[in-house]
């Protein structure tokens, strides 16, 4: 523990001398980047990254000088250490270049895709995806799960770079659960790295935190991203599936909500998903707050979610009720302290729907309960009985059925229905249904409602194919009958006069 102590404030060390010299350096370049609001009002230089990057690599070449059981360790890795830093390296020139001369955003994302690949070729791979107990095994599934970690945890920590110290805090929570992790699990080789680019990021945040004389710059976060989530990637390599995935998505769990909810924030307003904003966690705390107070209650989520990753390794037991304390924390730290337009809108509109369905799917069962009353009535009248109240019940403000072809008698009478207290109203819609007997048009059924009223809560074809046919099976099962009763007297009303003309025609004697 005394060597990792030792790396520790080695590479602080180091990083408070690099930063000052890069600093200089950035100011002689211009490298100013392009400005983002009120954060950079003075000419402050990017850049930073560098410094933790090169203050990082003097700290391993001190490791190498001192023979002990950890240098043995970091060296066995050698290999594992060259295929992290090829790419690492390809995103620290992408991120220089953007920083000085400004890179196009598809040309980013191209190289961050060459890079993460390279991570995947090198053997550092997300491999193990349980799905209802099925564990898939796909090369090709492994390298898209691979390589979209790499890239959300990339540009995560790159979009929430807002603040002074912002990034370099939130990336030194997350060092420092990854060596925890490591740790606990004695890989040896990723405490080595987690610790001394921990120490780095200590050292920059002297130079980073409020108020700042040099940035990460894109160099700076889009390496510690990517270097992180490829370290989270080879840390729970060793560790069970489970695990594997929960312990790193917490670790950079405000990162990645930040990243989530602009992703979510720009659909719901129609606007690019990929495209810049002024609008993310941050940006609304820092209207409320002074900036180096936002910067710290940013700090303690974020220790937060690095604290949950480590109690989730010591204790998979208690995983669902340490991701409920944290989804409630941030769902809390939403709602009271950035209050999302968006979200409290879409909240409302999810609340109303659920509150919708249910009453459509109510309303559906109380069709299909009506259906079958209708098929067991007996008579019209009761059948017309059940119709109206389950129009009333349906949210209908009126009804009536008029029958105007019928075989015999007088055409059965059916009494228009109306809401009790409605009064009449020309602000009304209304439908008009014609009713069958068979092939034959015998009537219309006519529901009418108020224009003032929300929508139907319920599917109205089914009104029609569900609710109709029974109805008019009863006017069918009327109507044949009285066309029967009237086919009968038709062919006994000619047997009368050919009787008495019979008798006529043979008198008595």
């Amino acid at each position: 523990m005394k060597s990792y102590l030792g790396l520790l404030v080695l590479a602080a060390l180091f990083s408070l001398l690099t930063t000052r010299v890069v600093r200089a350096a950035g100011h002689r370049l211009r490298a100013y980047g392009k400005a983002h609001g009120a954060r950079e009002q003075g000419r402050i230089p990017r850049l930073g990254g560098i410094s933790v990057v090169v203050a990082t690599l003097a700290a391993w070449g001190v490791l190498l000088l001192v023979p002990n059981a950890v240098r043995a360790s970091f060296l066995a890795e050698w290999r594992t250490l060259v295929l992290i830093m090829i790419p690492g390296s390809l995103i620290l020139v992408l991120g220089a270049y953007d920083d000085l001369v400004g890179a196009v955003p598809r040309v980013k994302l191209a190289v961050e895709t060459l890079a993460a690949g390279l991570v995947w070729w090198a053997g550092f791979r997300i491999v193990n995806v349980p799905i209802l107990g099925y564990e898939f095994r796909s090369p090709v599934l492994s390298f898209v799960l691979t390589v979209f970690w790499i890239l959300a945890v990339t540009n995560a920590l790159n979009l929430i770079d807002g603040l002074d110290g912002l990034a370099a805090g939130i990336a030194f929570f997350v060092t420092a659960s990854v060596f925890v992790v490591s740790l606990i699990q004695g890989n040896r080789f990723v405490c080595v790295m987690a610790v001394t680019l921990g120490g780095a990021l200590l050292g920059f945040l002297r130079y980073n935190y409020s108020p700042a004389t040099i940035y990460l710059g894109d160099c700076g976060s889009l390496f510690l991203g990517f270097f992180l989530g490829t370290l989270a990637i080879h840390s729970s390599q060793k560790s069970s599936t489970l695990l594997a995935l929960v312990v790193p998505f917490v670790a950079f769990g405000l990162p990645l909500m930040d990243t989530a909810l602009s992703v979510v924030r720009r659909f719901l307003n129609v606007r690019p998903v990929f495209g810049a904003d002024q609008d993310h966690i941050h940006h609304r705390l820092q209207r409320e707050l002074p900036p180096h107070v936002a910067v710290l209650l940013l700090y303690a989520l974020g220790a937060l979610f690095s604290l949950g990753s480590i109690l989730i390794v010591h204790s998979t037991e208690n995983l669902v009720a340490m991701v409920a304390v944290l989804a409630g924390a941030s769902g809390w730290f939403l709602k009271s302290k950035v209050q999302y337009e968006e979200l409290s809108e879409l909240n409302v509109y999810v609340s109303r729907a659920m509150r919708s369905q249910r009453r459509v799917l109510a309303n559906q069962i109380l069709i299909r309960k009506a259906s079958k009353l209708l098929e067991e009535a007996t008579s019209l009248g009761s059948c017309w009985k059940v119709l109206a109240d389950t129009l009333e019940a349906l949210d209908f403000d009126g009804a009536s059925c008029q029958l105007s072809r019928w075989p015999i008698g007088r055409v059965p009478s059916l009494d228009a229905w109306s809401r009790s207290g409605q009064e009449s109203s020309h602000d009304n819609w209304s439908v008009s249904i014609p009713l069958r007997a068979g092939d034959i048009v015998v009537g219309e059924l006519q529901v009418c409602r108020a224009l003032s009223k929300e929508r139907l809560l319920f599917q109205f074809s089914s009104l029609l194919d569900t609710l109709m046919p029974p109805f008019e099976m009863q006017l069918k099962k009327l109507y044949d009958a009285q066309e029967k009763e009237l086919a009968e007297r038709t062919s006994v009303g000619p047997s009368r006069p050919m009787r008495r003309g019979l008798l006529a025609s043979n008198p008595k004697g």
